[in-house]
């Protein structure tokens, strides 16, 4: 069975219920990481390896990796080519901002003087997406040709979807804060043979155990 998505690269507002987002629990951070010493969102961050995680799925046209945020707001994970990302860019999702009602997707490019200037990709409404109390667990799926879907765990539809024409390459993963304290959890274990496929500018969710026709 299949479920039809179209792919858009424009900003897009969706509306989802606030108790569909915390069905999440401290058992589905079973086996990942915690990610330590979370910097400010202009301090240097702590870049992790991606020949580092153990926990990555891969299909024929993406690979994806589940991490874990818990705090009132503001989540943040970057990732891009580089260990130190200076006069270069990194792509940038933000979970929960804007006091816990938006997420969005950019393309940020940080000066060797570190002044930061982010591009807007795709920005929804996602009140109450965090929460204080417990983790809330996403997958994000990088695809091949630049587009990129987070969805929450045990959701087949992406609520952020949006494309980067650079294809920046995902070589190094951080997470970082804006005003507000956020425990980051990463490298979780994930379902190595969930078959998610993107093609034509549409995207299918399998759920049959056999591959994609």
């Amino acid at each position: 069975m299949k479920s039809l998505i179209v792919a858009v690269t424009v900003v897009i507002s969706i509306l989802f219920p606030a108790d569909a987002f915390h069905s999440n629990s401290f058992d589905a951070i079973k086996g990942c990481k915690q990610y330590g010493h979370v910097g400010n969102y202009n301090d240097p961050l702590t870049y992790i390896p991606m020949t580092d995680l153990r926990n990555l799925g891969f299909t024929n046209k993406s690979i994806f990796f589940k991490i874990a945020v818990q705090g009132r707001y503001d989540g943040i994970l970057r990732f891009g080519d580089s260990l130190y990302p200076y006069t270069k860019e990194v792509i940038e999702i933000v979970f929960g901002g804007w006091t816990n009602t938006k997420s969005a997707g950019r393309r940020q490019h940080r000066t060797a003087s570190n002044q930061a200037t982010n591009t807007v990709l795709a920005e929804v409404q996602t009140p109450m997406l965090l929460s204080a109390d417990r983790p809330t667990v996403f997958l994000v799926e990088l695809f091949h040709d630049g587009t990129i879907q987070v969805r929450i765990d045990g959701q087949d539809h992406p609520f952020l979807l949006f494309n980067d024409t650079k294809m920046i390459p995902f070589y190094y993963i951080a997470f970082t804060k804006w005003k507000n304290d956020v425990l980051y959890f990463y490298d979780c274990p994930v379902d190595k043979y969930a078959k998610i496929c993107y093609e034509d500018g549409i995207m299918y969710v399998n759920r049959d155990e056999g591959s994609h026709n």
